[in-house]
């Protein structure tokens, strides 16, 4: 799926969902349900920051961003992680008092069907995501993805759980359970937090290396290869490299021979951005080189 239709359909769709837990809320006065539904309010704001990076990341490089601008899926990636922890502290400040002061439920049955719906929703929804984060290789899709998808099992939890407490009359489950809610949301923020920073920071890709490694492997016409560098920004990987040729090469042979490798990584690796700078045997072995 492209990945501006996905992020439509996500924005679409935690809209529906927000409004059926809502429902489920409204039915039951659950606190549990009430956490549930405040998460899909940041699905709901997290997909619209997301639709709204991949937006601008697709824009073309331009004179005051010659990189492109890739890194707003970054950027948004990191806008979710802390929505996330905002949605965490919001389920906590509603369970304290429920924990203290637990209350029976209403039209739970009703309630726990309609919640389920929208689970079943989420579900589909965060498959769809996945499938298309790894086909197009987006960040923001990936997070919004794996944020569907702990709202899923969260609201199994939540469901099982409420069933427990209407059965034994243990009603203080309800509030405890939306701490459950808010101590999952923080560790799947800690996750998308921690990913979105290694790739602001410019974290190499050792998948994208072994790749390119086992190109480079396989060509010929080079004496050796060093100072490997990648980076992620965005969907595209960035490597940088030198190549060592003889120094009797001509210009042309070098430049065909860097094309052929350029071409094989690409291959590997779709989208790749690969900067080679030749050198000659006498520039390899000197004594300030690394």
């Amino acid at each position: 799926m492209e990945k501006q239709r996905a992020a439509k359909l996500a924005v679409a769709v935690g809209l529906l969902i927000f409004f059926i837990k809502l429902t489920a809320y409204l039915l039951s006065g659950s606190v549990a349900l009430l956490s549930d539904a405040l998460e899909s309010v940041v699905n709901i704001a997290a997909s619209i920051m997301m639709l709204a990076s991949i937006r601008v990341a697709m824009m073309p490089a331009d004179a005051e961003h010659r990189y492109g601008h890739q890194r707003a899926e970054n950027i948004s990636s990191l806008v979710e992680g802390i929505l996330i922890v905002i949605a965490a502290l919001l389920i906590i400040l509603a369970s304290l008092g429920r924990l203290f002061e637990p209350r029976e439920f209403t039209s739970l049955g009703l309630a726990l069907g309609v919640s389920l719906v929208a689970t079943a929703l989420n579900g589909v929804m965060s498959f769809l995501l996945l499938r298309a984060s790894r086909l197009n290789g987006s960040i923001a899709l990936e997070g919004d993805a794996k944020h569907l998808l702990s709202d899923v099992i969260s609201s199994i939890g939540i469901v099982i759980g409420l069933l427990l407490a209407e059965m034994t009359g243990w009603y203080v489950l309800d509030p405890l359970l939306a701490l459950f809610v808010a101590a999952l949301l923080i560790s799947m923020a800690y996750s998308v937090l921690a990913k979105t920073c290694r790739d602001l920071m410019d974290h190499s890709c050792p998948e994208s290396e072994a790749l390119i490694e086992s190109v480079l492997n396989e060509h010929g016409g080079f004496l050796q290869y060093h100072d490997l560098k990648t980076r992620r920004v965005g969907d595209i990987v960035y490597a940088e490299m030198h190549l060592c040729v003889l120094a009797e090469t001509t210009m042309a042979e070098a430049h065909d021979l860097t094309e052929r490798i350029e071409e094989a990584m690409r291959k590997k690796v779709p989208g790749m951005v690969v900067n080679i700078h030749l050198e000659t045997e006498k520039e390899c072995l000197s004594p300030s080189q690394p």
